[in-house]
This record gives structure tokens, sequence and C-alpha cells, in this order.
């Protein structure tokens, strides 16, 4: 469908994946693996650490979900953001536990917006459990000034309320209900820190249309990925080897937003059923997958940031897609 390079000419039509699309991944999700604990060879962990991983309360967990809605997600900001969804820590008997809200998708009734077909509320999960779910977690620390137990404080006090609703229209302004970013956010706040502000979403037309079938507010977002301050980083967990992996799959979402140009359909990406259940296409999730095993043999893989991975994934992207010259860039850049 697309009239350049972008890509590649895909046609609409794939059969239904469902929202466990990233199922088609390579790498097994659902085995927990500690990847990197966030301190150095050779450092003894610090006194208060959990399985090595220097742990407290009011850490930031970020995961990368496997449904096809991260696909959808990243397309909505102006710019393009790593992981799907986030969540607050706390350390309650010296065992790491996360608190977020998250949607789960009803079965009746069936509404004509995939938002609508969705329910949920707040959860408390050990760290594990939490992350056994996803392609990959990271854990970061909260923005400088925030008191990380009154954060965990007020995330836990929400919890117990046992009122809180998942916001299914993603409205950070109105607090009735809320969303995983907003939760951090106004965690961060409780703990007198001072969150990411709301950033301006994409102004693309086929954007501008999936916002509005999906029940968004359109013309901002708030993508987790704000969150993922890389000075602020702690520990990673999940099924991949390592961080570079890990990245190397963000980096190959990050080609997709960027190959989406104003010319391109919703169609070169994602498919809709019928009872608005959501799909990657296969081609994107096959290319996805592959990224995650470019440097499979590399002794000493790269780590997060080494432009070895945004070069290796490129020319994979060229590969099966076609070459896409940086003039046509709409502004992939790295937060």
């Amino acid at each position: 469908m697309s009239r350049r390079p972008g890509l590649g000419a895909l046609v609409l039509g794939v059969a239904v994946l469902a929202l466990a699309s990233g199922c088609a991944m390579a790498r097994p999700v659902g085995r927990v693996n500690i990847i990197d604990r966030g301190v150095p060879a050779g450092v003894k962990p610090p006194k208060n650490n959990y399985l090595g991983m220097p742990l407290r309360s009011g850490q930031i967990v970020l995961t990368e979900s496997p449904d096809a809605t991260s696909y959808a997600f990243l397309m909505l900001p102006d710019k393009f953001y790593p992981f799907t969804h986030a969540a607050v820590l706390s350390i309650e008997d010296d065992e790491p536990y996360v608190y977020d809200v998250t949607g789960e998708v009803a079965s009746v009734p069936l509404h004509s917006r995939m938002l609508d077909n969705i329910s949920g509320k707040m959860y408390r999960r050990p760290l594990f459990e939490y992350a056994s779910p996803n392609i990959h977690t990271e854990i970061y620390d909260p923005p400088p000034g925030t008191d990380g137990e009154k954060m965990a404080a007020y995330a836990r006090s929400l919890y117990a309320r046992g009122d809180v609703k998942f916001d299914t229209h993603f409205d950070t302004h109105d607090h009735s209900a809320l969303y995983c970013s907003e939760l951090v956010a106004l965690s961060v706040e409780a703990g007198g820190g001072k969150p990411p502000p709301v950033g301006p979403a994409s102004n693309l037309p086929s954007i501008s249309t999936i916002m509005t079938y999906l029940g968004v507010p359109r013309g901002e977002a708030y993508p987790v990925g704000l969150f993922a301050e890389p000075s602020r980083y702690v520990a990673a967990l999940g099924p991949l080897p390592n961080r570079g992996a890990a990245w190397a799959y963000f980096e190959a979402k990050r080609e997709v937003y960027r190959r989406f140009t104003a010319d391109q359909r919703i169609g070169a990406v994602l498919a809709v059923s019928g009872k608005g259940e959501l799909s990657v296409r296969p081609e994107i999730l096959a290319f996805a997958s592959e990224a995650t095993r470019l440097f499979d043999r590399d002794p000493a893989p790269p780590q997060p940031g080494d432009p070895r991975i945004a070069r290796a994934v490129r020319a994979l992207a060229d590969q099966r897609f076609g070459p896409f010259p940086d003039a046509l860039d709409r502004g992939a850049g790295r937060p």
C-alpha cells in the first residue's frame, strides 16, 4: 500500500492473530530471567537488594507487552518511545510487589470501538509474576526529588480503596479512572517529584484515524517511555538473553515508526477483525523477532545506546522492506 519504500507493499487481509499476537516472537514469553542486576561485575550489591538487584519502593517498572496494542500505541506520540506499560514498585516484607492499572478484553458486550470492549482495575502482583507475560521488563528510579516510600504508599492507598477503574479513553486530565502512565505520574507527584509532562501526539492522518477508533484524546499522548531515563536505569528482567536484544527489538519498532509516513495506511502495520480485535501484520512481527537475534553470536553484544544496534536493524529493514532515505524520516528521534 505504500507509495514509497517505507514498509513495503504489504497487503491487508491477513487472518486475525488476536491480542496475543506477540506469541509469534521466536523467544519464549513467560520465562523470567534476571538479565542485568544493575550492579557492575565485581561490585558487591548494596545491603538492601533483592536477588542482587538494588530494588526499593517507588521505582518505576516498565514492560514491553506482546499484545498487538503495543504497535497501535507506539504510533500515537509525535516521536518514538520504548515500552508499553508502566507500574509502581513497592517493597513489602522484603518482597517486591507491582501496582498497576490494567484493562482486559471483555467477551460481551461487543462495541464498535476496541477500547470500549475493555474493562479493568488496579492490581497488586509479585514482581516476577507481573513480568512473566511480557517480552521485556526494566526498572528505573523515579525522577529526582521523589520520595519513593511516599510514592509507593500512594499507590498502595489507591489499591486499598478497591474502586480504581481502568481509563479506557486514556484521559490524563480526568482522574476518576486511571491508566498506567497516569497512575505513575500521580504517584511521583505524591512523592514530591515532578513527572514528565504530557507530550504532543502525531498529526499524521492515519494516526488521527486510529486515535478516533481507539477513542483516545487527539492532540496529546503520554507514552510510558518518558519514564525510561537512561541515567535512572536499575535492572532488567525477561526471556531475552541481554538488554541489547531487547533494545534491538525496540529499534525494530522505532524503524516501523520511522517508515510510517503521511502516505501510509495503518493497514500496513495493523489489521482489525469484525469483533474489534487488533492484530499485527506477520511481516512486521517477523522483522521485530529477527531483530532480537541479530547479535546472538556476538561474544560481546551491544548494550542500549550502542550505534551498532540502530545500524544493524536499519540494514535488516532495508533488506526486508526496501531502502528508506533519512530525508523521509518523520522524527523517530530518541527520547
